[in-house]
């Protein structure tokens, strides 16, 4: 029979994000269809750490998040869809209590990554959630 550990189980109403962002720049067709850098998540991964790092020794707040690799489907993507990643992610109160910091780090990690990746839109969707979390005893 296994054994269940004991947690401590915190449950609070947060915000959760989910930003959508091309990394291919341009609307160009042949330049959306080519191989580039990013298709690697790993190099996608070191770019998004890094810039959330910075925000993070400048305002104490961490933009933890969940990557995916997906695809955009619009009238005149290339086809199969326009290669973008989704990026995902939760307020938990223990390590940032303020949720104008958490929105104001996740636009600004956003705008950032947009810059560097050179895209012209992003979009973020909002939404309230029941967050819990689980911290062993």
């Amino acid at each position: 029979m296994q054994k269940e550990r004991l947690y401590d189980e915190t449950n609070s109403e947060v915000e959760s994000f989910q930003l959508v962002i091309g990394y291919i720049s341009g609307y160009n067709r042949e330049e959306l269809e080519r191989k580039n850098e990013f298709d690697s998540i790993e190099r996608f991964n070191t770019l998004y750490y890094k810039i959330a790092q910075e925000i993070y020794d400048k305002s104490g707040v961490f933009v933890t998040a969940l990557t995916f690799k997906s695809r955009v489907l619009y009238p005149g993507a290339p086809e199969g869809g326009e290669r973008v990643y989704v990026v995902q992610g939760s307020r938990n109160e223990k390590f940032t209590p303020d949720k104008e910091k958490y929105k104001n780090a996740v636009v600004k990690l956003a705008r950032i990554l947009a810059s560097e990746l050179e895209q012209e839109t992003f979009s973020i969707s909002w939404t309230d959630i029941k967050y819990s979390y689980f911290e062993k005893e």
